[in-house]
């Protein structure tokens, strides 16, 4: 395993491992924080592969980011593919199929959880471990996917937005910027 994830990961371990009776969904909550976050890093750092992105225009990204009103981890997949061809199925690899499943369920869930409602579920400790064990699953396999096809894994460092100068990452994102560029793409994250 790697260290970013590990790391990242260390808090849930913390929390599941303590006597709290809200431990299950507090896990559940932070765990997806940390997926949502993961994918909205891997997307900013594909993003901030284009050309023509510079140092000074971080700022810009993080506002646009920011500015946008409707992300969620369904735009982030959709940007990944978009500014690479690499679909996140690609990336999770085998288990993808019954993890989107999971993940999917997951989201319905925090969905109910993050709006202080019922899930409908009656969802003990057991079901919210069993939750975090899929999206920890999940976070995994797309760190290793993404480290080893773009050279971040979502995870590692302060920052998303910075060069890994690799050449297919940088002309496939500038293939998909053409028509809009970086900024327009930022703002609406459409294809």
């Amino acid at each position: 395993m790697n260290r970013g994830f590990e790391s990242e990961f260390k808090s849930i371990d913390l929390l599941l491992g303590s006597d709290c009776e809200s431990r299950g969904v507090d896990a559940f909550c932070l765990s997806w924080i940390k997926l949502e976050k993961q994918l909205r890093k891997i997307s900013a750092n594909l993003l901030y592969q284009a050309s023509d992105i510079k140092a000074a225009d971080a700022g810009k990204i993080r506002e646009a980011f920011y500015g946008h009103r409707s992300l969620d981890y369904r735009s982030f997949m959709g940007a990944i593919n978009h500014l690479t061809s690499v679909p996140v199925s690609d990336l999770v690899g085998d288990r993808y199929r019954i993890l989107q499943n999971e993940v999917g369920v997951c989201y319905r869930n925090r969905q109910k959880i993050f709006h202080g409602q019922q899930t409908g579920q009656s969802l003990d400790r057991e079901a919210l471990h069993a939750r975090v064990a899929s999206i920890r699953e999940w976070c995994h396999l797309l760190s290793v996917g993404a480290a080893d096809r773009f050279g971040y894994d979502g995870f590692a460092g302060n920052t998303s937005l910075f060069k890994t100068d690799r050449a297919d990452i940088v002309d496939a994102v500038d293939k998909a910027l053409r028509r809009r560029g970086w900024l327009a793409y930022a703002q609406t994250f459409q294809s």
